[in-house]
């Protein structure tokens, strides 16, 4: 029942994002280059298809494998810690730019999923800052 219900939950605001966010939100421009609609169309469409990958593998587990052991989940405290450094994220970009707030943001939200392997974090946060300097270097 639980993959089910993810999946209405996320699919769901998916095509509510797709048909209604998005479209409410974005304006149309003569500018040079990609339309501002399409981040956030392919963002949306991404998410959506994950949402439909999560829900087959929840219906069908793969059988044989030893050692799987489901992931633990914090339940609502890891909704909680990861809106924080979501908040915590937007604050800094703000006050101290973009590369600085951005990479602490991808840390923060690594942190509050779970995530505690030191090599994990640093790829994660030299990936950030790569990410955030071709964004700023290319002007988008």
């Amino acid at each position: 029942m639980r993959p089910i219900a993810e999946f209405a939950v996320v699919f769901g605001l998916c095509v509510v994002v797709l048909f209604v966010v998005i479209p409410a939100g974005t304006a149309e421009s003569d500018n040079f280059g990609l339309s501002p609609r399409m981040l956030p169309i392919a963002t949306t469409a991404a998410i959506a298809l994950f949402s439909v990958i999560t829900l087959v593998s929840g219906l069908f587990p793969l059988r044989g494998r030893r050692g799987d052991q489901p992931v633990p989940t914090r339940g609502m405290l890891g909704v909680v810690l990861l809106s924080l450094a979501a908040l915590a994220g937007v604050v800094l970009i703000d006050q101290a730019g973009l590369l600085i707030g951005g990479t602490a943001l991808v840390l923060m939200a690594s942190l509050a999923i779970g995530e505690r392997r030191p090599l994990a974090l640093l790829g994660m946060g030299l990936g950030a800052v790569a990410v955030l300097l071709l964004v700023d270097w290319s002007g988008l």
